[in-house]
């Protein structure tokens, strides 16, 4: 950037998904024809001439999926080439009804030369898909394409579970489309939420614009517009500024308001007999044409004849204008930044040649201006500015919108809040339905993606727009109403067990757009609303759990450990109830957890398991009641069903609202009951998950498991993933066993670690040996754990003729065993039966390659071929072709490895867990202290 500062065009491009295939020609259909008329594709035209003319610039355009999906539609591409010959038809007879006229008759002839021109580019040049002629600038670095949300939904007014597939749909049909991840993303009506930066940073998003007023409100201080500010997750918010908003956007004080330029609302629609224009028109009664002959002249119902040769001395001038004043604006600004200034201008694209028909001589005009050699100011892209001066400083912004004072009147008014209520129903039934059917293929997966669409549709920020301003009301009800209605039939049907066929017919030939569509996206990653204040300010949570570090029997321990200090570090007190463990403090506070571990009356559990987990939920019982004399929690939180009696009886006595972890069951353990013992710890399980008023699955598989089992609302189930802290992987240097002793120089390992029990596969994975050594013979299997199959496994690999080429570590310390996990080419979890799978998340915060059996939590944090590998449980054969894969290609592991670091960052960091689980807890009390309201209403 050789001058002062930049400036940032961002044209916003989009139109409501209108298509009519039911009648030969819909009203509704020219307001895209109209865009692409007199905006899209004179815009287009422009920049294909500046590149053309070899004029240095740049431009961000913003595409909306809608507007994608219709530019992209066969047949509105057909109708659009009838549009222009019925209008080219127009200009004929217009230029003969004008012949002689020194007024009107040019200007006939500069519709038609227009018209022409749109043709040829349309159809001659781009063969119907003007996008490819914008992914052709985007490719020769003149344009930033961005994309929005599917359907330009208001965010902030949506739940929280439809953000991402709004946002991921957009990002995935951008990139079937263009065939490049989008530069950024436009936030529909500029509406920003606390909490969406986090999602589109997982989907790879790094900027998009918000109004000026939020920065204003900027917390812990106002920021500045002319600079980015990162709010949270990398992401990066840009300011629009205010200045060439109002010389632009104004009624009255803008450039679009002189008298020399065309009139918008003088057409000959309404000048000439009706008869005469009615062939050209789609309607009944007198509409728009385009053709305008008039100047603004004034403010008086008296106009003068369009002169465009005055009219385009005035783009010049407001041009020169324009670039001056941001040579000024940038001179004052550069002289107090750090950094260039970056003055940002985000207009409606179709401002530009619609309204204002000058507008994309304009935009030339001041582009060629500015890329002048001695210009101080260069057109740049956010995007660019980023990657050239970082991300800005760190701020927080809150809720705002570029409509009407800044916030959501404009979408949440008396004239149309009463769509919300039907909208949030229907998007809480499509989370259910994504629940219900976590595997659909054939005709229920297209219903079900159906759905998805028409749930999309509706949520349309444009359906409540109109209706606020009172235009075409009547129509816009309609097109929400068709919406739900088809929604609603596919959701009933799909309940009901068989696909409504007539519905999903006529949604699909209606509805065409999102091939990439994936109704999963509803539950992928689905969590509560954030919270806008912290849950609780002085009173705890106190977590019942019957391990916690150094006593650790499985995963729960150290999950539940992990949980309480992230809680701590976002302001939440905590204090963990547990059982004694010899050499450790009763009371004691480790990373700002106060732990309390108390004393088990009677026999070690070793002598009878259910006898002794009675005695500690006796103990539990009595040490907390005892710590209510000094206070009662916010929230209890139960983990499991060996707390659960405990957790039951406190709630009963204190009437605190109760939260519960479900980490496994006994059902899935085992599969299925098979002893009295097995069936004593289902009722526990049963009755502990009655009693919760709020309920936590650690994955999607568990949520369906502990709603089937135990006849719990999926859809009351949060399912909250357990997180990992890439430090509780890391080795430290000069503790625990050397690599040496387990593995030989040069050789390639395979790591396992869990408990030696048939659902933790490893039989699976010793089967699969001598083709994984066959292949690669330098490859050493090392397995940590004991259980009771430790022989057997020795046993087999012996049979196998293996033993030589596999360690059997038995147990080993976190060290050791993090040294080994650091250490492997890939760490192989093929287990058959996984509530969540820890083990993989901790092998992908090593740094290390995934490959697990696809069983319940495992195959949901790994995605095949992106972050890990996955093989079908129990096949031996397609575990060790998974594993000479990641063996064999080692920069496609590196690339696996690249996005498992990415997500164990954005997705399952402790952080990101703990504020779930305070939504949760926000949740659970609601619930709690409105149980009996709903239960009067009800009856």
């Amino acid at each position: 950037m050789t001058g002062k500062g930049c400036w940032a065009l961002v044209l916003h491009a989009h139109l409501p998904y209108v298509r009519h295939p039911e009648k030969p020609e819909y009203m509704e259909e020219r307001w895209l024809f109209e865009a692409l008329t007199e905006c899209y594709l004179p815009l287009t035209e422009s920049w294909l001439r500046l590149r053309q003319e070899q004029v240095p610039f740049q431009v961000t355009f913003s595409v909306t999926p809608s507007l994608a999906a219709m530019l992209t539609d066969s047949l509105l591409q057909q109708r659009y080439l009838r549009y222009l010959d019925k209008m080219l038809t127009l200009a004929a007879q217009e230029q003969e009804r004008t012949e002689g006229d020194k007024d009107f008759a040019p200007l006939a002839a500069m519709y038609r030369e227009k018209l022409e021109t749109c043709q040829r580019l349309f159809r001659d040049d781009w063969s119907g898909r003007i996008t490819d002629a914008w992914r052709s600038l985007a490719e020769s670095g003149h344009l930033d394409l961005w994309t929005s949300a599917a359907t330009h939904a208001f965010l902030p007014y949506a739940s929280e579970g439809s953000w991402r597939p709004q946002i991921r749909t957009g990002i995935n049909q951008h990139k079937a489309i263009f065939g490049m991840a989008p530069h950024g993303f436009w936030l529909p009506e500029c509406a920003y939420a606390p909490g969406v930066e986090k999602v589109l940073a997982q989907e790879g998003v790094c900027c998009f614009v918000v109004d000026n007023g939020t920065f204003q409100r900027a917390l812990p201080e106002p920021a500045s517009f002319y600079q980015p500010l990162q709010i949270g997750h990398q992401v990066s918010a840009f300011a629009r500024d205010p200045e060439t908003s109002h010389q632009v956007w104004d009624k009255k004080s803008g450039y679009p308001g002189d008298y020399d330029y065309r009139e918008f609302y003088r057409d000959i629609g309404y000048d000439l007999p009706f008869a005469t224009v009615a062939p050209y028109l789609d309607t009944d009664v007198p509409a728009d044409t385009g053709f305008k002959y008039y100047r603004i002249t004034g403010n008086t119902d008296h106009k003068e004849p369009y002169r465009p040769d005055w009219a385009m001395g005035k783009v010049n001038a407001h041009a020169d204008n324009f670039v001056r004043n941001r040579c000024a604006q940038v001179e004052h600004l550069s002289k107090t930044m750090a950094e260039p200034p970056i003055v940002l201008s985000p207009y409606d694209a179709e401002l530009f040649g619609h309204w204002w028909y000058e507008g994309p001589a304009f935009l030339e005009a001041v582009l060629r201006r500015m890329a002048a050699p001695d210009s101080l100011v260069v057109a740049s892209t956010p995007r660019r500015y980023r990657e050239a001066h970082g991300p800005g400083p760190a701020g927080r912004i809150a809720f705002s919108t570029w409509g009407e004072d800044g916030f959501g009147k404009v979408w949440l008014s008396e004239q149309n809040d009463w769509i919300y209520r039907h909208l949030h129903r229907a998007e809480k039934e499509m989370v259910a339905l994504a629940q219900a059917f976590p595997v659909a293929e054939g005709e229920t997966g297209r219903a079900l993606n159906q759905a998805a669409r028409e749930l999309m549709l509706a949520q349309s920020s444009d359906w409540p727009f109109i209706m606020y301003t009172g235009t075409t009301v009547e129509y816009v009800t309609r097109r929400l109403n068709e919406h739900l209605r088809l929604f609603w039939s596919l959701a009933r049907s799909l309940r009901e067990g068989k696909v409504d066929e007539a519905s999903l017919t006529e949604a699909q030939w209606k509805h065409p757009l999102f091939a990439e569509i994936d109704y999963h996206d509803y539950v992928r990653f689905n969590r509560p609303s954030a919270p806008a204040a912290p849950f609780v300010q002085t009173e705890p949570v106190w977590m019942l759990t019957w391990e916690y570090p150094p006593r650790v029997v499985g995963g729960l321990g150290r999950a539940v450990a992990d949980l309480s200090k992230a809680l701590v570090a976002q302001g939440v007190p905590v204090t963990v109830f547990t059982c004694a463990v010899p050499g450790c403090a009763e009371r004691e506070t480790v990373d700002g957890v106060t732990i309390i571990r108390l004393p088990v009356p009677g026999a070690p559990q070793e002598a009878d398991f259910l006898d002794w987990v009675y005695r500690f939920n006796m103990a539990l019982v009595s040490g907390v009641m005892a710590e209510t004399a000094a206070g009662l929690p916010a929230v209890i939180h139960a983990h499991d069903w060996l707390v659960g009696l405990a957790a039951r009886e406190i709630r009963k006595q204190t009437d605190i609202p109760l939260a519960v972890t479900i980490h496994a069951t006994e059902h899935g353990r085992q599969r299925g009951l098979w002893n009295d013992l097995q069936r004593s710890i289902h009722r526990a399980e049963a009755e502990l998950v009655a009693a919760a008023d709020g309920l936590i699955a650690c994955s999607d598989y568990m949520t369906r498991e502990v709603s089937f089992l135990f006849d719990a609302p999926w859809n009351e189930i949060c399912t909250i993933p357990n997180g990992v802290d890439p430090a509780n992987v890391a080795p430290v240097p000069g503790e625990g066993k050397p690599l040496e002793a387990f593995c030989q120089p040069g050789e390639e390992i395979i790591f396992h670690v869990g408990r030696l029990v048939t659902e933790k596969g490893a039989p699976v994975l010793v089967e699969a040996m001598p083709s994984v050594l066959r292949r690669r013979p330098q490859a050493r299997l090392i397995i940590a754990g004991k259980g009771p199959l430790l022989e057997s496994l020795k046993g087999r690999a012996a049979a196998l003729g293996v033993s030589e080429r596999i360690t059997f570590a038995g147990f080993v310390d976190d060290n050791t065993r993090n040294r080994l996990l650091t250490s492997a080419e890939a760490a192989v979890f093929p287990s058959l039966y996984e509530p969540f799978g820890i083990v993989a998340l901790e092998a992908m915060a090593a740094g290390t390659p995934v490959i697990v059996g696809d069983a319940g939590g495992l195959g949901e944090i790994i995605r095949h071929g992106e972050n890990g590998l996955k093989v079908p449980p129990g096949d031996a054969e397609a575990l060790a072709d998974a594993i000479v894969r990641v063996l064999a290609d080692r920069d496609g592991a590196a690339a696996m490895v690249r996005e498992a670091l990415r997500e164990v960052d954005e997705i399952y960091g402790w952080d990101t867990v703990a504020e779930q689980t305070v939504c949760l807890y926000r949740q659970a009390t609601i619930k709690r202290l409105t149980a009996g309201a709903v239960t009067e209403a009800a009856s």
